[in-house]
């Protein structure tokens, strides 16, 4: 009996010590991809989610329309960042680093250079802690797409 407890304890300890690991291990790697979901149909274009965190993206774009779609994003830090032609019912991807701001999604190939989605990447929070365990955070500003004289 004594044994079973011992061995509990040693294994829970390893598993302690195996999920602290992979924790360290992970927010040593640097930040983590997002990924944004962009669908073409033949009228129009449908991103998810529109306001993902600054850093290295993946836009997975689907071709659910008949015609042959591109996907083009312009904004800060993007000079002419685009997919290839992608055919009806494929999928392609494109991956970029996003900085704060606004960026437009546009097809100009299959819906036009007008018909255009507005995606808002916000600044990602660096958080630190000393001491007796407190956070604390820097000041998020004001919400996206308001002016700097927001008063909330």
């Amino acid at each position: 009996m004594a044994m079973v407890r011992l061995y509990t304890l040693v294994g829970a300890f390893v598993l302690a010590l195996a999920l602290t690991g992979v924790a360290l291990g992970t927010s040593r790697s640097g930040s983590a991809i997002s990924k944004v979901t962009v669908t073409f149909s033949d009228t129009s274009l449908r991103v998810t989610p529109t306001t993902p965190g600054a850093g290295p993206t993946t836009f997975v774009v689907r071709n659910a329309g008949k015609k042959v779609h591109l996907l083009e994003v312009k904004g800060p830090g993007l000079r002419s960042a685009r997919t290839g032609k992608i055919p009806a019912g494929k999928t392609g991807t494109l991956n970029v680093t996003l900085r704060a701001g606004s960026y437009v999604l546009s097809d100009p190939v299959g819906l036009g250079e007008y018909n255009v989605m507005f995606l808002q990447v916000l600044k990602g929070a660096v958080l630190q802690a000393k001491g007796d365990g407190s956070v604390i955070g820097p000041d998020p500003g004001p919400p996206p797409m308001c002016s700097p004289n927001f008063t909330p």
